[in-house]
C-alpha cells in the first residue's frame, strides 16, 4: 500500500475518523482508505449529512508510520484562527432566494367563529336476538346424533 484517499471540502478541511471536518494537520485522526470505492462510499454520506459541502477525494502518500503525507497547499488555515470569523456562523437561518422578501408586518389571519354542529336525533338500535343452537332429542344416542350432523 502506497498511498491511501482521504476526504477534503471546500473549506480545504478534512473528514476525521469521527466523522468531523478538521484542519488535516493531525494525519493520525484522518479518515482514510486505500480503497477507492470505500472513499466513494464515505464521501456520498458525508454529503447526505450536509448537502452544501462540495467533497473530493485527495490521494495521498504515505509517511514511515503508515499515515497519509497530506500536501502543504491542500491543507487550509488551522481552525483554532479560523474560528474568529467563520464563513457561516452556527445556527444562523438559511439564506432566502433572491427577490423573496419575508414579511415585515405580515396580516393577522382572520378570526372565524366555528359553526355549531348540527342536532341529530339517535336512531334506536335494532333489536338482536342471538341464534339458538338447534335442540337434541335427549332420546337419541350418541351415534345417532353424529350421523345425522353429518
Amino acid at each position: 500500500m502506497s498511498h491511501v484517499y482521504v476526504l477534503t471540502n471546500q473549506h480545504r478541511q478534512f473528514l476525521s475518523k469521527s466523522n468531523e471536518w478538521i484542519d488535516g494537520r493531525e494525519a493520525n485522526r484522518l479518515f482514510r482508505t486505500e480503497h477507492k470505492d470505500v472513499a466513494i462510499n464515505q464521501m456520498f454520506e458525508a454529503n447526505t449529512r450536509n448537502v452544501s459541502l462540495r467533497i473530493e477525494l485527495l490521494q495521498c502518500a504515505l509517511n514511515p508510520k503508515a499515515q497519509p503525507l497530506v500536501p502543504e497547499d491542500a491543507l487550509g488555515e488551522p481552525l483554532a484562527a479560523a474560528a474568529g470569523e467563520p464563513e457561516i456562523e452556527p445556527g444562523a437561518p438559511e439564506e432566502m432566494p433572491p427577490g423573496q422578501t419575508p414579511e415585515v408586518n405580515p396580516e393577522p389571519a382572520p378570526e372565524v367563529s366555528p359553526e355549531p354542529a348540527p342536532e341529530v336525533d339517535p336512531e334506536p338500535a335494532p333489536e338482536v336476538t342471538p341464534d339458538e343452537p338447534p335442540e337434541i332429542d335427549p332420546g337419541q344416542s350418541q351415534a345417532g346424533a353424529a350421523r345425522s350432523v353429518v
